[in-house]
């Protein structure tokens, strides 16, 4: 009998930390909103003259987080809201890596970015 009230308090333990450290699913999210998010993050580091010709998008993932003082934001105001950040997959052939694009959830206008290391 204790032996089984262990076995299900530890059970318990172990799942609630399992799925409070996943990161955000986007399955729920349509096709056509993950590309245009992913379009919005393109179109600015192509203005921004910082995506690789050989670059499609398509390894992009997206990702929901809280927006905080690591990234270079175009207003500052967008501290501490949610946003989409878009990160393209590195490459050994590259010299320099993508910059992570931060994407605002409502209006899917790019918002800032984190540059590489």
């Amino acid at each position: 009998m204790i032996r089984t009230s262990l076995f299900t308090a530890l059970c318990f333990a172990i799942f609630m930390l399992v799925g409070c450290t996943q990161t955000s699913s986007l399955s729920s999210m349509p096709p056509d909103d993950e590309k245009a998010i992913i379009n919005s993050a393109i179109e600015y580091l192509n203005n921004m003259d910082w995506l690789p010709i050989d670059e499609d998008g398509k390894q992009a993932t997206i990702q929901s987080i809280t927006v905080d003082d690591r990234f270079e934001l175009v207003d500052s105001r967008f501290e501490g809201t949610q946003a989409w950040i878009v990160t393209f997959p590195s490459d050994s052939q590259r010299t320099v890596e993508i910059p992570q694009v931060l994407v605002e959830s409502e209006s899917n206008d790019v918002i800032g970015h984190l540059l590489s290391e």
